[in-house]
């Protein structure tokens, strides 16, 4: 008996264990049908509803509601900023917006590397087939030269002939000239 009163008395001293509440931000407002607040209201609004500004009275506003009510709100309600939470509503979709916009850019970019890859193999294969072209036209060249050498004396020589017999036609032709002025131009 002893004992439980004992652990009675210690879970009496034990602190309570506290717990995390939030004040809600969602904001309700009586638009009534004149401007005190002691009247009874028309319709409520909550937080984020878009209002159309009809008249300012006393710290009091007159307004339309998106569904066409018409009534009073006290103006410390109003602001003409977007709240919170529809600007987190926005940004929101705004980032879902942009990640697929990125999901996209990355498949894209995906799309494009292996374009990339692709003519990136077929400058290779250019180049190769370049390469190849170059070193054909440097053995055409080189067996032209070698030809044209071989050849070389072939040609020396028939210019040697060809002026060794023009030499002996104009030496005879010469020495017919000679011969014909000295005989008074008679021909042997």
């Amino acid at each position: 008996m002893r004992q439980a009163l004992f652990l009675l008395m210690l879970l009496a001293l034990m602190p309570a264990q506290a717990e995390t509440v939030y004040i809600s931000d969602v904001l309700r407002v009586g638009v009534r049908a004149q401007p005190n607040s002691s009247d009874t209201p028309i319709t409520v609004v909550t937080s984020g509803t878009e209002l159309t500004v009809l008249e300012r009275q006393a710290g009091h506003l007159r307004v339309r509601t998106s569904g066409g009510v018409e009534g009073w709100i006290s103006e410390v309600y109003a602001t003409s900023e977007l709240p919170a939470q529809l600007r987190l509503e926005r940004m929101e979709q705004e980032r879902d917006r942009l990640q697929q916009e990125l999901a996209q850019l990355r498949s894209s970019s995906s799309a494009s590397g292996a374009q990339v890859e692709q003519l990136t193999a077929r400058i290779e294969a250019l180049q190769a087939e370049n390469s190849q072209l170059q070193s054909r036209m440097a053995e055409l060249q080189a067996q032209l030269q070698e030809e044209g050498s071989a050849y070389g004396w072939l040609y020396y020589a028939a210019a040697l002939i060809v002026l060794f017999a023009l030499g002996v036609y104009l030496g005879v032709r010469w020495d017919k000239e000679r011969v014909a002025q000295r005989l008074g131009g008679l021909e042997l």
